[in-house]
Protein backbone atom coordinates (compact mmCIF):
# COMPACT_ATOMS: atom_id res chain seq x y z
CA UNK A 1 0.00 0.00 0.00
CA UNK A 2 1.14 3.56 -0.63
CA UNK A 3 1.56 6.39 1.79
CA UNK A 4 -1.98 7.17 3.08
CA UNK A 5 -1.07 9.87 5.59
CA UNK A 6 -2.97 12.46 3.54
CA UNK A 7 -6.21 10.48 3.28
CA UNK A 8 -7.73 12.23 6.29
CA UNK A 9 -7.67 15.45 4.29
CA UNK A 10 -10.34 13.97 2.01
CA UNK A 11 -12.96 13.98 4.77
CA UNK A 12 -14.90 17.26 4.63
CA UNK A 13 -15.36 19.00 7.98
CA UNK A 14 -18.94 20.04 7.16
CA UNK A 15 -20.45 16.81 8.50
CA UNK A 16 -18.71 17.28 11.84
CA UNK A 17 -19.93 20.87 11.95
CA UNK A 18 -23.49 19.93 11.05
CA UNK A 19 -23.57 17.25 13.78
CA UNK A 20 -22.28 19.83 16.25
CA UNK A 21 -24.96 22.35 15.24
CA UNK A 22 -27.64 19.65 15.38
CA UNK A 23 -26.60 18.72 18.92
CA UNK A 24 -26.66 22.36 20.03
CA UNK A 25 -30.15 22.87 18.61
CA UNK A 26 -31.30 19.53 20.02
CA UNK A 27 -30.25 20.60 23.50
CA UNK A 28 -32.05 23.95 23.13
CA UNK A 29 -35.23 22.13 22.10
CA UNK A 30 -34.91 19.70 25.02
CA UNK A 31 -34.40 22.61 27.42
CA UNK A 32 -37.48 24.33 25.93
CA UNK A 33 -35.34 27.34 25.00
CA UNK A 34 -36.53 26.69 21.46
CA UNK A 35 -40.25 26.17 21.95
CA UNK A 36 -42.73 24.12 19.94
CA UNK A 37 -43.88 26.12 16.94
CA UNK A 38 -40.97 28.56 17.12
CA UNK A 39 -39.31 29.43 13.81
CA UNK A 40 -35.62 28.60 13.36
CA UNK A 41 -33.83 30.98 11.00
CA UNK A 42 -30.72 29.56 9.32
CA UNK A 43 -29.01 32.92 9.02
CA UNK A 44 -29.48 33.75 12.70
CA UNK A 45 -28.06 30.39 13.81
CA UNK A 46 -25.12 30.70 11.39
CA UNK A 47 -24.34 34.23 12.60
CA UNK A 48 -24.58 33.22 16.25
CA UNK A 49 -22.18 30.30 15.67
CA UNK A 50 -19.95 32.27 13.30
CA UNK A 51 -20.15 29.84 10.43
CA UNK A 52 -21.65 29.54 6.97
CA UNK A 53 -25.27 28.52 6.49
CA UNK A 54 -24.36 25.17 4.89
CA UNK A 55 -23.71 23.21 8.13
CA UNK A 56 -26.79 24.82 9.71
CA UNK A 57 -28.92 23.71 6.78
CA UNK A 58 -27.52 20.17 7.05
CA UNK A 59 -28.14 20.18 10.82
CA UNK A 60 -31.79 21.07 10.25
CA UNK A 61 -32.11 18.13 7.86
CA UNK A 62 -30.79 15.87 10.65
CA UNK A 63 -33.33 17.27 13.11
CA UNK A 64 -36.12 17.00 10.55
CA UNK A 65 -35.31 13.31 10.09
CA UNK A 66 -35.50 12.93 13.88
CA UNK A 67 -38.92 14.61 13.91
CA UNK A 68 -37.72 17.53 16.03
CA UNK A 69 -38.31 20.20 13.40
CA UNK A 70 -40.61 20.57 10.41
CA UNK A 71 -39.88 22.49 7.23
CA UNK A 72 -42.51 24.15 5.05
CA UNK A 73 -41.92 25.42 1.54
CA UNK A 74 -41.89 29.24 1.40
CA UNK A 75 -42.41 29.46 5.19
CA UNK A 76 -39.27 28.12 6.82
CA UNK A 77 -38.30 25.69 9.56
CA UNK A 78 -40.12 25.37 12.88
CA UNK A 79 -39.71 23.37 16.09
CA UNK A 80 -42.12 20.46 15.80
CA UNK A 81 -45.26 20.52 17.91
CA UNK A 82 -45.98 17.12 19.45
CA UNK A 83 -49.65 16.15 19.46
CA UNK A 84 -51.39 13.39 21.40
CA UNK A 85 -51.37 11.36 18.18
CA UNK A 86 -47.59 11.83 17.91
CA UNK A 87 -47.10 10.66 21.50
CA UNK A 88 -49.23 7.59 20.94
CA UNK A 89 -47.40 6.70 17.72
CA UNK A 90 -43.92 7.21 19.19
CA UNK A 91 -44.60 5.14 22.27
CA UNK A 92 -46.48 2.37 20.47
CA UNK A 93 -43.57 2.07 18.04
CA UNK A 94 -41.05 2.09 20.88
CA UNK A 95 -42.99 -0.67 22.59
CA UNK A 96 -42.93 -2.80 19.44
CA UNK A 97 -39.21 -2.20 18.80
CA UNK A 98 -38.09 -2.77 22.37
CA UNK A 99 -40.32 -5.82 22.83
CA UNK A 100 -38.64 -7.35 19.78
CA UNK A 101 -35.22 -6.35 21.11
CA UNK A 102 -35.98 -8.06 24.42
CA UNK A 103 -36.94 -11.24 22.58
CA UNK A 104 -33.56 -11.33 20.85
CA UNK A 105 -31.63 -10.18 23.91
CA UNK A 106 -33.04 -12.87 26.18
CA UNK A 107 -32.06 -15.55 23.64
CA UNK A 108 -28.46 -14.35 23.20
CA UNK A 109 -27.74 -12.79 26.59
CA UNK A 110 -24.09 -12.87 27.70
CA UNK A 111 -22.60 -12.05 31.11
CA UNK A 112 -21.08 -8.93 29.55
CA UNK A 113 -24.50 -7.78 28.30
CA UNK A 114 -25.96 -8.21 31.77
CA UNK A 115 -23.02 -6.36 33.34
CA UNK A 116 -23.62 -3.37 31.05
CA UNK A 117 -27.32 -3.15 31.89
CA UNK A 118 -26.64 -3.53 35.61
CA UNK A 119 -23.97 -0.82 35.41
CA UNK A 120 -26.50 1.60 33.90
CA UNK A 121 -28.93 0.88 36.73
CA UNK A 122 -26.14 1.46 39.28
CA UNK A 123 -25.40 4.79 37.61
CA UNK A 124 -29.06 5.74 38.03
CA UNK A 125 -28.91 4.77 41.71
CA UNK A 126 -25.72 6.81 42.17
CA UNK A 127 -27.35 9.86 40.59
CA UNK A 128 -30.22 9.64 43.06
CA UNK A 129 -27.82 9.27 45.99
CA UNK A 130 -25.49 12.10 45.00
CA UNK A 131 -27.85 14.41 43.14
CA UNK A 132 -28.85 14.75 39.51
CA UNK A 133 -30.50 17.12 37.08
CA UNK A 134 -33.38 16.15 34.82
CA UNK A 135 -31.22 16.20 31.71
CA UNK A 136 -28.82 13.66 33.25
CA UNK A 137 -31.73 11.46 34.26
CA UNK A 138 -33.08 11.61 30.73
CA UNK A 139 -29.74 10.69 29.16
CA UNK A 140 -29.34 7.68 31.46
CA UNK A 141 -32.85 6.51 30.60
CA UNK A 142 -32.13 6.88 26.89
CA UNK A 143 -28.80 5.07 27.26
CA UNK A 144 -30.51 2.12 28.96
CA UNK A 145 -33.14 1.70 26.25
CA UNK A 146 -30.60 2.11 23.48
CA UNK A 147 -28.47 -0.57 25.15
CA UNK A 148 -31.44 -2.96 25.12
CA UNK A 149 -31.69 -2.58 21.36
CA UNK A 150 -27.95 -2.64 20.68
CA UNK A 151 -27.27 -5.69 22.86
CA UNK A 152 -30.12 -7.58 21.18
CA UNK A 153 -27.97 -7.87 18.07
CA UNK A 154 -30.97 -6.89 15.93
CA UNK A 155 -29.42 -4.15 13.81
CA UNK A 156 -32.68 -3.06 12.18
CA UNK A 157 -34.42 -2.76 15.54
CA UNK A 158 -31.55 -0.55 16.70
CA UNK A 159 -31.75 1.57 13.53
CA UNK A 160 -35.50 2.01 13.98
CA UNK A 161 -35.00 2.96 17.63
CA UNK A 162 -32.27 5.46 16.72
CA UNK A 163 -34.66 7.14 14.27
CA UNK A 164 -36.94 7.87 17.24
CA UNK A 165 -34.16 8.85 19.64
CA UNK A 166 -34.51 12.62 19.21
CA UNK A 167 -38.23 12.62 19.87
CA UNK A 168 -37.76 10.09 22.66
CA UNK A 169 -35.33 12.40 24.44
CA UNK A 170 -37.68 15.36 24.20
CA UNK A 171 -40.68 13.37 25.45
CA UNK A 172 -38.70 11.77 28.29
CA UNK A 173 -37.41 15.13 29.43
CA UNK A 174 -40.90 16.60 29.17
CA UNK A 175 -42.19 13.74 31.33
CA UNK A 176 -39.40 14.31 33.88
CA UNK A 177 -40.08 18.06 34.04
CA UNK A 178 -43.76 17.45 34.72
CA UNK A 179 -43.02 14.58 37.13
CA UNK A 180 -39.66 15.50 38.73
CA UNK A 181 -39.84 12.81 41.42
CA UNK A 182 -40.67 10.02 38.99
CA UNK A 183 -37.01 9.16 38.29
CA UNK A 184 -36.12 8.54 41.93
CA UNK A 185 -39.46 7.08 43.03
CA UNK A 186 -40.29 4.72 40.16
CA UNK A 187 -37.93 4.75 37.21
CA UNK A 188 -34.89 3.23 38.90
CA UNK A 189 -36.89 0.47 40.56
CA UNK A 190 -38.59 -0.30 37.25
CA UNK A 191 -35.25 -0.60 35.43
CA UNK A 192 -34.00 -2.84 38.22
CA UNK A 193 -37.01 -5.16 37.82
CA UNK A 194 -36.54 -5.26 34.06
CA UNK A 195 -32.89 -6.26 34.40
CA UNK A 196 -33.90 -8.93 36.92
CA UNK A 197 -36.34 -10.43 34.40
CA UNK A 198 -33.67 -10.33 31.69
CA UNK A 199 -31.20 -12.03 34.04
CA UNK A 200 -33.76 -14.81 34.59
CA UNK A 201 -34.37 -14.97 30.83
CA UNK A 202 -38.05 -14.45 31.60
CA UNK A 203 -39.18 -12.83 28.36
CA UNK A 204 -42.85 -12.60 29.36
CA UNK A 205 -42.04 -10.75 32.59
CA UNK A 206 -39.48 -8.50 30.88
CA UNK A 207 -41.98 -7.46 28.23
CA UNK A 208 -44.65 -6.91 30.90
CA UNK A 209 -42.31 -4.60 32.84
CA UNK A 210 -41.51 -2.72 29.63
CA UNK A 211 -45.18 -2.28 28.72
CA UNK A 212 -46.09 -1.05 32.22
CA UNK A 213 -43.29 1.49 32.25
CA UNK A 214 -44.07 2.88 28.83
CA UNK A 215 -47.79 2.99 29.60
CA UNK A 216 -47.18 5.14 32.69
CA UNK A 217 -45.00 7.55 30.70
CA UNK A 218 -47.41 7.90 27.81
CA UNK A 219 -50.39 8.33 30.15
CA UNK A 220 -48.68 11.25 31.87
CA UNK A 221 -47.67 12.87 28.60
CA UNK A 222 -51.12 12.39 27.02
CA UNK A 223 -52.93 13.91 29.99
CA UNK A 224 -50.63 16.94 29.99
CA UNK A 225 -51.00 17.35 26.24
CA UNK A 226 -54.79 17.29 26.49
CA UNK A 227 -54.71 19.81 29.34
CA UNK A 228 -52.77 22.11 27.01
CA UNK A 229 -55.41 21.68 24.35
CA UNK A 230 -53.30 19.72 21.84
Amino acid sequence: MGDDRGLAMLAPPSRVLSEHVAQQLRELIMANQLKAGQRIVEREIADAMRMSRGPVRDALVILENEGLVVRYAHRGTFVAEVTTEDIEEIYSLRQAIESLALEYLVKRLTPEDLDELEMLVREMEAKIEHGFNLSEATELDVAFHRALCRLSGHSRALAAWEALSGQTRVLLLSHRIRNPRDFQERAVEWHRRLVSAIRDRDLEQAQLELHKHLAISVEGLMSTSMENGD
